[in-house]
């Protein structure tokens, strides 16, 4: 007898075809639904059943296609909306398996899907619920809109990772239906978008912790590229615009015994640094008396050597290997306008501890 496990994914249902003389259809690409037959003791071992907003190829389906756990041998197929991905190898009794569709995939018309998607089923009927959750930036505090998530048990020596997530477009991430546990996790930027690691070519990022408990719902990493130029406590005076300074302030909430404020401006990535006062604990104060004009984003982070940080040094990205992990970070929200002359306060936000 099939066992018979069903899932609805979020999304909306589009017509590919608009009546005569109407807007073209530019919704992107989308899985309505999807269903997942076992059938242990013949073959195909599983069929997988997905309809998408909009007609789709079997080869593009094929390019996007990837399981956690590997499988190696199966076959798709597509018709219109409609297609299946079928298993013709034995699958592991008690575990759960991850049909992952990055989302570089594309239908008929080029529509591609606007955020990768995973379809989870166990061959006990009982998946797995763990999740991780959070938010990739790029060196210059901008959202990582392309970066591949890697997770890895806790231990393991594999090469290949356990489970995969993609970025979406405000780079945030999450791994859903993994086991429950403790993980080495990094973010990669995907050059190449081929889904796996290439050390000696794309850019890496930690976190600030070397392992990542399943349940973790904020983890932040920042990639480390480029290069950038800091200064200290009087960015005013290295700075060449004759513009009157304008001046920014704020607290920070962070479990630490030191903290760096950096602000970085937009156009050119210059980072002006300044050392927070502690106020009380958990709170801390910061002021850039004289910030040139432009527009900023402002974030703090914890030194990982508190007794060392004057004059205040700039974020630390960890090391890939050694696994070291990164100096805990945290960003405001939004970007801040410095004007001449102006005073721009209450600029408050929060590290993780």
């Amino acid at each position: 007898m099939l066992s018979l496990l069903f899932l609805a994914v979020a999304g909306g249902c589009a017509s590919d075809r608009p009546p005569s003389g109407g807007p073209s259809d530019k919704s992107p690409l989308r899985i309505t639904t999807s269903q997942t037959r076992l059938s242990p003791g013949s073959l195909p071992s599983c069929t997988v059943s997905i309809l998408f907003s909009h007609p789709v190829s079997g080869r593009e389906l094929l390019k996007a296609l990837m399981f956690t756990p590997a499988i190696g041998n199966y076959d798709v197929s597509a018709s219109g909306n409609a297609s299946e991905i079928r298993i013709y190898e034995t699958l592991k009794p008690g575990t759960t398996y991850r049909i992952i569709l990055n989302k570089y995939m594309l239908d008929i018309r080029g529509r591609r899907l606007d955020n990768p998607v995973a379809i989870a089923f166990s061959t006990d009927g009982v998946p797995d619920t763990g999740t991780i959750a959070g938010k990739v930036y790029n060196y210059g505090l901008t959202p990582a809109t392309e970066a591949l998530l890697l997770a890895f048990s806790e231990g393991s020596r594999k090469t290949d990772p356990d489970y995969l997530a993609q970025t979406g477009p405000d780079g945030t991430f999450r791994f859903d239906n993994i086991a429950e546990g403790r993980y080495r996790v990094f973010a990669i930027a995907d050059l190449n978008r081929d889904m796996h690691f290439n050390p000696e070519t794309e850019p890496w990022a930690i976190p600030d912790k070397p392992s990542v408990a399943s349940g973790t719902a904020s983890l932040l990493l920042r990639f480390a590229q480029g290069k950038r130029s800091e200064t200290g406590l009087e960015p005013a005076a290295t700075d060449k615009t004759n513009e009157q300074p304008g001046t920014l302030s704020g607290r920070c909430q962070a479990d630490a015994k030191a903290l760096t404020v950096e602000a970085l401006r937009h156009g050119d990535n210059t980072s002006f640094l300044t050392a927070a006062t502690l106020a009380a604990k958990g709170i801390f104060r910061y002021t850039f008396p004289a910030l040139p004009p432009g527009t900023y984003t402002v974030s703090a982070s914890i030194p990982a050597e508190p007794g060392k940080n004057s004059p205040p040094k700039p974020w630390r990205s960890g090391r890939l290997e050694p696994f070291t992990p990164s100096e805990p970070f945290g960003v405001f929200a939004d970007t801040v306008k410095i004007r001449p002359g102006w005073v721009t306060d209450a600029i408050d936000f929060s590290v993780r501890p």
